[in-house]
C-alpha cells in the first residue's frame, strides 16, 4: 500500500475543486502536523512552507481548525478507502463464509503494516485526541464511509454466527480500533518482547476473539 501523504496528495492532486494554492496549503498543512502536532503548528509556518501568504489560508479555510476538521479530515477519510479489502468488494457473495478468526488473520497484518509506516499521521490524531474534545467527536468521522458500511456488514454476521458478542456495532469498532493502535504504538515505540511480529499479531487476534466472544 502507498503511505497515507501519497494517496492524500494524489487526493488533492485531482481535486479540481483544489487550486494549486489551496492544494499546496492542505500538502503542507498535513506535514507540518504531522512533524510538529496541529497544536504546535501556527498559520505563519504553513504559509511558509506553501510558499503563499497568511491572509490566502484564512481566504480558503477560514481557519486552522477548520482546514483540519472540515478539509483535512474528510481528504484522509478518502484516503484510507484503501484499507477495504479488495476481496470483499469483489466476493460479497463469499461473505457468509467468513468466520471472525480468518477475517481477521487474512486483513489485520497488512493494515498493522500499513498503520505503522503511517506513525507520523496517526500521531496528529492521538495527541490532539488525548485534549481536544472536537478530535474525539469526530475519530470515528475518519473511517471512510464506504468501509464502515463493510464493517459494519461483517460485524452483523459474526453476530449472526454467533461469533461474537451482540454489543452495538460504533463500540466493538472503537475496542478493535483502540486495541489495534495500543498494538501499534507500543511497537513503533520498541516496547515489545518477541521479534517474532508475526506471533505477536496472532495473540493479539487472540485476545480480539477472546474479548468478543459471546
Amino acid at each position: 500500500m502507498d503511505s497515507v501523504f501519497e494517496i492524500f496528495k494524489h487526493k488533492i492532486q485531482n481535486n479540481e475543486k483544489l487550486t494549486p494554492k489551496m492544494q499546496a496549503i492542505l500538502s503542507a498543512s498535513l506535514e507540518l502536523f504531522a512533524e510538529k502536532g496541529y497544536s504546535n503548528t501556527s498559520t505563519k509556518d504553513i504559509a511558509r512552507l506553501a510558499d503563499v501568504a497568511e491572509g490566502t489560508i484564512f481566504k480558503h479555510f477560514g481557519s486552522k481548525e477548520n482546514l483540519l476538521y472540515a478539509s483535512i479530515l474528510p481528504i484522509l477519510s478518502k484516503s484510507l478507502e484503501v484499507l477495504i479489502p479488495a476481496e470483499l468488494q469483489k466476493n460479497k457473495e463469499n461473505m457468509a463464509d467468513l468466520s471472525f478468526h480468518n477475517f481477521f488473520h487474512h486483513v489485520l497484518p497488512d493494515r498493522i503494516d500499513f498503520a505503522g509506516n503511517n506513525m507520523k499521521i496517526w500521531k496528529i490524531f492521538l495527541t490532539e485526541y488525548l485534549y481536544q474534545e472536537t478530535m474525539r467527536d469526530n475519530l470515528l468521522t475518519l473511517i471512510p464511509g464506504a468501509l464502515f458500511q463493510e464493517i459494519n456488514q461483517l460485524l452483523n454476521l459474526f453476530k449472526q454466527k454467533q461469533e461474537i458478542v451482540d454489543w452495538p456495532n460504533e463500540e466493538i469498532i472503537r475496542l478493535i480500533i483502540s486495541t489495534v493502535a495500543g498494538f501499534v504504538v507500543a511497537k513503533s515505540m520498541g516496547l515489545s518482547s518477541n521479534a517474532d511480529t508475526n506471533v505477536e499479531t496472532d495473540h493479539l487476534i487472540l485476545f480480539l476473539e477472546k474479548g468478543l466472544q459471546p
